[in-house]
């Protein structure tokens, strides 16, 4: 398994050389966390998409790598082992076949681990896309799936991170949009004197999780484990239909630039300074221990 490491190790990782595609010894010789060694052994049969940026910005399990790139994209030391750095920079995927057809996603879970810092008052600064899968042929800049956040009304200072998940699913010939903002936990720049309640996540690493259940048409945020979602029942249609084909994509809403012949970028959402970390797209809803899971062993840098 790939981004396997010991624990006692994390200080010289970030400039070694990571094994993908195997476990570690010394992942086997620590105390389990949840019941799991390291993060790969989480809901392993349905992971259909994972991007470690051990060193390589390719998505792992199928080996693809971006084509295209804008801005300043490097690594620096992640979550667990390395992580992408995005500074005003996008990258952007061919077709991925797990994760570009119709069906492909119908429920879905989306894990990541993110350091950002709210863009209120700088130049350049507005709303960041993290990720997405996004329709290529059509004449929109969003995604079917984003995970996104809401920085251009936070000071960078400030410790509020507001996410805000994204999907658009085509059911009959119909789009169907839906989206999320999550509003929980008090933060420094909370609204209205203080009374307003937001994720404490920025300027830090933190665990942004969304999943889409069709059964209950809820569409969940996490933060840090722990569920933030503004709303929990939109009213969407009851399964995930992509817009195909479909390029996953970081950093950036859709734009000529990265591939997308009929979209711009609008000005309130530049290019993304940001940095991201083991990003996993999972075909299925994950349960709350799982997601509880990636966390903890995450924070152990598993």
């Amino acid at each position: 398994m790939r981004k396997s490491m010991n624990y006692l190790k994390a200080g010289v990782l970030a400039l070694g050389v990571l094994t993908i595609g195997s476990c570690s010894k010394d992942d086997d010789a620590l105390p389990a966390i949840d019941g799991y060694n390291n993060s790969d052994e989480v809901a392993a049969t349905n992971l259909v998409a994972h991007w470690t940026f051990d060193g390589t910005n390719n998505e792992v399990i199928s080996s693809t790598a971006p084509n295209k790139t804008v801005g300043t994209v490097g690594f620096t030391t992640g979550q667990i082992g390395q992580a992408l750095q995005l500074t005003k920079g996008a990258i952007a995927f061919p077709a991925i076949d797990k994760i570009n057809t119709v069906d492909a996603l119908n429920n879905f879970t989306i894990s990541l681990w993110v350091n950002v810092k709210g863009t209120k008052g700088v130049a350049g600064g507005g709303f960041t896309s993290f990720f997405g899968i996004f329709p290529t042929a059509v004449d929109d800049i969003w995604g079917n799936i984003q995970a996104c956040a809401e920085t251009s009304r936070h000071l960078p200072t400030y410790d509020t991170l507001e996410l805000k998940n994204y999907m658009s699913s085509t059911v009959d010939g119909a789009q169907n949009v839906q989206d999320n903002v999550a509003l929980k936990n008090t933060g420094t720049d909370a609204p209205n004197g203080g009374t307003g309640k937001y994720f404490m996540g920025a300027n830090k690493w933190s665990h942004y999780v969304m999943t889409w259940d069709a059964a209950t048409h809820k569409f969940e945020i996490y933060g840090n484990a722990e569920a933030v979602g503004g709303y929990t029942n939109r009213g969407t249609a009851p399964i995930m239909k992509m817009r195909v084909p479909a390029q996953a994509m970081f950093g950036s809403m859709a734009d000529k630039d990265l591939g997308f012949a009929n979209a711009t970028r609008p000005e309130w959402a530049p290019l993304a300074t940001a940095s991201i970390d083991d990003v996993r797209v999972f075909n299925t809803v994950l349960a709350q221990k799982d997601i509880t899971a990636l966390f903890n062993l995450g924070t152990a840098g598993r």
